[in-house]
Parts: C-alpha cells; sequence; structure tokens
C-alpha cells in the first residue's frame, strides 16, 4: 500500500513539473503574440492615414518606411499567433486582421495602382513622341497597344483601392491622360492596324468578300480622320496593299481600257458608242445623249488621260479618279479632275454610274 501511495505521489508529482512548463509558454506566447499585435496595429494607424486622399489631398507613394514596418509587424505578429491555443488565436488573428490586415492590403493596393499609373504617364508621353514623329509606323501602333494595355492592367488594379475619392483622383491623374492619347489617335492607329490585316488576307489568298470587307473598312475610317497628311500616309500605304491582290489589278486593267474606250469615243464623237459606256442610273440620263451631241456639235474638243487612279472596287463598284486635259478648237486647254463611280451591269461591262468634279477648271498656258 505505502509503495503504491508512493508511486501516485511520484506520479502526481512528475505531472505537475511537466505540465507547468508548457503553460508558462503558452502564456508567454499569448503575451509576445498580444504585444507584435499591439505593435501592429500603431503602425498600421499611422499608414492608414498614408494612403487616404481625403487627408493627404495628393496622389502619391506612402511612406515607404512605415508600409514596411507595418507589414514586418503584421507577419510576425501573424507567425507568433500561429503559436497560441485555438481560443486566444481566433481573436487575435480577428483583432490583427481588422485593425492591420485591412490597411496594409488597402496599402498594397494603393501602391500597385499608383506604380501602374506611373508607367501609364511614361507610356503616354512615349506613344505621344512617337505619334508626333510617325503616326503609322509599326513602332507607334504597338506602343499604342502597350499603353491600352497598361491602362487595362490599372482598371483591375483599381479595383483594390479603398474609398472612391481615392479612386476617382487615381483615374484623373493618370489614365485620364492615357486615355485621352488614345482617343485622339485611335482612328489612325484602327485604320492602320487595318491595312495590317488587308496585307496579311491578300497574302493568304483570302476570298474577294473578305478583302472587300476590310476595304470598305478602312475607308470609313479614312473618312473620320481629321489630319489631311496622315490620311494621306494611310491611303498610300494602302495603295500599295490593295495591288498585291490580283483580282484588283485585273479589274484595275478592265477599267484602264474602259477609259481609253472612252476617250476614243468621244475624240471621234461616236455618240451612240459612247452613250454605251453609260449606265440608265446616270443623273441626268434622259438628256445626256442631247448634251453630247450639243457639245459636238459647237464644239471641236479633243480629250486626253492625264492620270487614271483607280481607288477601291467592291462588290462591282469602283471609285475611280480620272485626270483630263480637254483642247478647245485646238487652242484652248482646260485640265478637269474627276471622281467616277464605275457599276459592273448584268453582263459583266463597266459603266458609268455618277461623276463628281474635284477641281475647278483653270486655264493652261
Amino acid at each position: 500500500m505505502k509503495k503504491l501511495l508512493s508511486i501516485i505521489l511520484a506520479t502526481g508529482i512528475i505531472g505537475a513539473s511537466t505540465l507547468t512548463p508548457f503553460t508558462n509558454v503558452e502564456a508567454a506566447s499569448i503575451t509576445t503574440a498580444e504585444s507584435l499585435v499591439k505593435t501592429a496595429e500603431q503602425h498600421a494607424g499611422a499608414l492608414k492615414w498614408q494612403i487616404s486622399y481625403e487627408l493627404t489631398k495628393e496622389i502619391k507613394y506612402p511612406d515607404m518606411k512605415i508600409f514596411n514596418l507595418t507589414k514586418d509587424a503584421y507577419l510576425n505578429a501573424k507567425k507568433e499567433i500561429a503559436k497560441v491555443s485555438v481560443k486566444d488565436k481566433l481573436i487575435l488573428e480577428k483583432r490583427l486582421e481588422e485593425n492591420v490586415g485591412i490597411h496594409y492590403t488597402r496599402a498594397m493596393g494603393y501602391i500597385d495602382a499608383i506604380t501602374s499609373g506611373k508607367k501609364i504617364v511614361e507610356k503616354a508621353n512615349q506613344y505621344n513622341a512617337l505619334y508626333a514623329e510617325n503616326p503609322t509606323s509599326d513602332v507607334t501602333e504597338k506602343s499604342y497597344h502597350e499603353l491600352s494595355s497598361e491602362i487595362r492592367k490599372q482598371a483591375i488594379l483599381l479595383y483594390r483601392v479603398y474609398g472612391k475619392s481615392t479612386r476617382d483622383a487615381i483615374l484623373k491623374e493618370y489614365k485620364t491622360p492615357g486615355e485621352k492619347a488614345l482617343q485622339s489617335t485611335k482612328y489612325v492607329i484602327t485604320a492602320k492596324m487595318n491595312l495590317d490585316e488587308l496585307d496579311k488576307l491578300i497574302t493568304k489568298n483570302a476570298d474577294q468578300k473578305t478583302v472587300e470587307t476590310h476595304v470598305v473598312g478602312f475607308f470609313d475610317l479614312l473618312d473620320v480622320i481629321e489630319n489631311d497628311e496622315t490620311a494621306a500616309d494611310l491611303y498610300y500605304a494602302y495603295y500599295d496593299i490593295i495591288r498585291k491582290d490580283t483580282n484588283f489589278l485585273a479589274k484595275e486593267k478592265e477599267i484602264s481600257e474602259f477609259f481609253k474606250k472612252s476617250t476614243e469615243y468621244a475624240n471621234a464623237e461616236d455618240l451612240d458608242a459612247l452613250m454605251g459606256l453609260y449606265s440608265k442610273e446616270f443623273p441626268d440620263y434622259d438628256s445626256l445623249k442631247e448634251n453630247m451631241e450639243t457639245t459636238f456639235k459647237d464644239m471641236d474638243v479633243k480629250y486626253e488621260t492625264l492620270g487614271l487612279e483607280v481607288q477601291y472596287i467592291v462588290d462591282g463598284t469602283a471609285l475611280v479618279i480620272h485626270d483630263e486635259k480637254s483642247t478647245i478648237d485646238e487652242k484652248d486647254e482646260l485640265e478637269h479632275t474627276y471622281i467616277y463611280i464605275l457599276e459592273k451591269d448584268e453582263e459583266g461591262n463597266w459603266k458609268y454610274l455618277d461623276a463628281f468634279i474635284e477641281s475647278d477648271e483653270s486655264d493652261v498656258e
């Protein structure tokens, strides 16, 4: 019995001596964790106002020393909290996240948005410089896409920025200037992209309908480009690209022959043959023959083609610029630039559908 009691007492003593150190360690850990949480809260309290636009009234990086102190304190506290009991752990974790983690996370979002914003400004300046030098170059187009990509990236980052007033201030500071650069030049760059795609389609021998759709899209864009010099550069690029298309070249040759016949008929005063080149949809078609007949009767006019340029051929309709010289009674010379719209009839023959005078007549000495 004494032996058993001794064993029990000995066991009790051993148990007490074994449990006491762990209880002390846990208590110490809780104290350390609370202390670290408190330190983190102090730093986070300072950081909170560093990222408040309503307080600072300017968009700038927070004091990175305060940010890093908050970050280190937050991570150290999390590490120490992991050592305490479940009950205490839940209490301290909740306190840490509500008072520190939220401000640390918001600060990271704020810093990332500013970093992206500064990149937007840098890329916008680079793009504006390239555009001013050469609006239609490949390098300029590449810079446009890089700027556009950075703006889209910042739109995602802005969702992480706390406070509407802060988000609006960042937009005004960085995104608005970048978007202005894109908006003011989007038609030029889109037209350039259209030409790049048109070139690829022609190289791949794409079907004619697809090619013509891109041609129509290009000229629609060209109409809204305000800078004449830029529009001309784009058109010259188109001029070279479209003449890689064998279908276009074949039809261009047909149109060249059409104008050659038209000039021959006019110089020969062959009224019926000349009328055969006009669509019945031509403006004032009913009086056209009479007007031509009067001209042939009253004047001796000889016509000469100075230049011919087929701008586009789409769905059986062509836009043609025709520079022509008229010599009247072998002495007076007039030069005209006409814009013609031609259309193929059911038999596949080109016909005059409409005509406009591009420039005023002027005497040539």
